[in-house]
């Protein structure tokens, strides 16, 4: 049977890794009504692969060091702009996107995956792959565990969180991290283009049926498992790529809870 296949276990587990990193630091992003962030982070991604091919160095480590660095940009940008956030962060992820794209294109000597960048090839995780995305998940996980308490209170209510000790500003440099690593690490199973489905669309979906924010993202890390399962297994079934597949799962128990949300509201 074609599930008694490695390469498809490795893919399993690397999104079931993914899909569980992800809600806590969706959660983070809704709240902090910063959803263009990661998009920005994933667009700049494909710079950093440029990075990475260009230095010689592994092209995760040059998505890492890339992301990380216009995270901290963005951290440093002033909190008033006269275009507004929103617009300087889509300047930054169209234009590094760009620049990805015109770079790995002009590489005549090296042959690169371009389509496999954007859109990720999560069946074609390595055992290396596999353990980078452990290791550097597990650390992720470690952070925002340690810091889960403060980045809760400093998205929700930055004022009352700064008059009891805790710094908004670090805890915001804290979550663009994460964010950034998060990224770094979803290229090879979502794409950069998919990301922000993973991210944002399973806690947006458990915001529904939650009241607490420890709630919202266990309940978002469920989803997103069940999502990644389901979309794996119809990758395979239907032979059709599997981060879309996943993102149509998404998005499908989205829709679901809406419409249940909204019938409970008309009772």
């Amino acid at each position: 049977m074609l599930w008694n296949e490695a390469f498809l276990w490795r893919g399993w587990g690397a999104a079931i890794m993914m899909a569980a990193l992800a809600s806590p630091i969706g959660c983070l992003m809704i709240w902090r009504r910063m959803a263009f962030f990661s998009d920005t982070l994933s667009h700049s991604a494909l710079t950093g692969i440029l990075l990475g091919i260009v230095l010689g160095i592994n092209q995760n480590v040059g998505v890492a060091i890339m992301v990380c660095i216009v995270a901290l940009l963005i951290s440093l940008a002033p909190r008033k702009l006269v275009v507004g956030m929103d617009i300087l962060l889509l300047i930054i992820g169209q234009t590094a996107l760009c620049i990805g794209i015109i770079g790995l294109s002009s590489l005549k000597n090296i042959r690169t995956d371009l389509m496999g960048y954007l859109f990720g090839d999560v069946l074609s995780v390595t055992p290396q792959d596999l353990m980078f995305i452990a290791i550097a998940g597990g650390f992720c996980a470690v952070l925002l565990a340690l810091n889960w308490r403060k980045q809760v209170f400093s998205s929700l209510l930055p004022d009352i969180a700064q008059s009891e000790g805790v710094s908004p500003s670090k805890q915001s440099s804290v979550f663009m991290i994460l964010t950034a690593l998060f990224v770094a690490l979803a290229m090879k199973t979502t794409g950069l283009l998919l990301v922000s489905a993973l991210l944002l669309i399973p806690p947006a979906t458990a915001r529904f049926i939650t009241k607490t924010p420890e709630q919202m993202a266990l309940a978002g890390a469920g989803i997103g498992m069940f999502a990644v399962t389901a979309g794996l297994i119809m990758s395979v079934k239907l032979d059709i790529p599997a981060a879309p597949a996943m993102e149509i799962i998404c998005a499908f128990l989205f829709v679901l809870a809406l419409v249940f949300s909204c019938n409970e509201n008309d009772i």
